[in-house]
């Protein structure tokens, strides 16, 4: 690589010293004298420390890239020289300075088929991909269901987070009369928080929706602190109706149920272990400022009727 490149300059000075040859009886203006005089200047200027750059270069990648860029420098300063005496004007060596000093567009090489270590160890970690389309997503979404265990079923929820959850929920829609029926009835069940410094304690949740949605009955959502046993929120209506459309919707695009279980400040993300909806897992998101929420714990559901 380093002959290559060295052989180019070699070819590209001869050319320039050749082409100044011919053009000694063209007459010039005494700023195009200066103006060639910057550009030989330029030209050993540019040779020396970029040359010295590439053989302080380790990786070949890197090399690739230097290389590159000094022979996009090297025809920039040429081909600048080779306008002004084309032309037979006087080239404003401000203008020729910053053409100088631009980088060209460097071709990036293909990568070595086995990473070195060096490279792994220089990686960024990246999270864990969103399924992007619908297809994929229900897919996801199904091996909840398939999951052996409730370890596993919460492993799979939590790769379901979704990244925007403030518009899902505003995309959110009525939930459908056999998803009624399913979250129908008394749960129990806890949330569980991910960091330790900002929640001290996780809650215990429990709800009661009679089966019917006409039934007037007393519906709740409640949230205790499984610290001191104290209950700090309590959602109420007077009717499975009026809570199931208040507080239960179903994203677009996903077998999922949104609840909002505390006011506005807290929902959860939740998914049946079974075709009866006897048991649920799913993620806790809690709202951190106006139109932005946060997964921040997951959550586990029985009904105990």
């Amino acid at each position: 690589m380093t002959k290559w490149i060295l052989s180019l300059v070699v070819l590209l000075t001869v050319s320039f010293v050749s082409y100044k040859a011919g053009q000694r009886s063209v007459p010039a203006a005494q700023n195009a004298e200066q103006i060639e005089e910057k550009i030989k200047e330029n030209l050993v200027e540019l040779t020396r420390q970029d040359f010295e750059e590439y053989q302080n270069l380790k990786s070949l990648e890197d090399r690739y890239k230097k290389a590159d860029e000094i022979l996009g420098k090297i025809v920039t300063v040429f081909l600048a020289d080779l306008g002004l005496k084309l032309g037979y004007k006087p080239t404003n060596p401000a203008l020729l300075d910053a053409a100088c000093s631009i980088a060209t567009p460097t071709v990036t090489p293909v990568p070595a088929t086995e990473p070195t270590p060096q490279m792994m160890s220089q990686e960024t970690p990246q999270p864990t991909p969103t399924p992007t389309s619908k297809a994929s997503w229900t897919r996801s979404e199904y091996k909840v269901r398939q999951a052996r265990d409730e370890a596993e079923a919460l492993e799979e929820a939590r790769k379901l987070e979704i990244p925007d959850f403030f518009d899902a929920i505003k995309g959110s829609g009525a939930i459908s009369n056999q998803e009624a029926q399913a979250v129908s009835g008394h749960f129990q069940g806890e949330i569980t928080f991910f960091d330790r410094k900002t929640h001290k304690s996780d809650w215990f949740i429990e709800w009661e929706i009679p089966y019917n949605k006409n039934s007037k009955d007393d519906t709740f959502i409640t949230l205790t602190d499984k610290r001191n046993g104290k209950t700090f929120s309590r959602t109420r209506t007077g009717s499975s109706k009026s809570m199931l459309s208040g507080n239960f919707s179903s994203p677009a695009g996903s077998k999922a149920v949104i609840v909002n279980v505390y006011g506005d400040d807290g929902y959860i993300q939740i998914y049946p272990r079974d075709n009866r909806g006897a048991a649920w897992v799913g993620n806790y998101y809690e709202k951190e400022k106006l139109g932005q929420y946060k997964m921040v714990g997951q959550v586990t559901l029985n009904r105990t009727e």
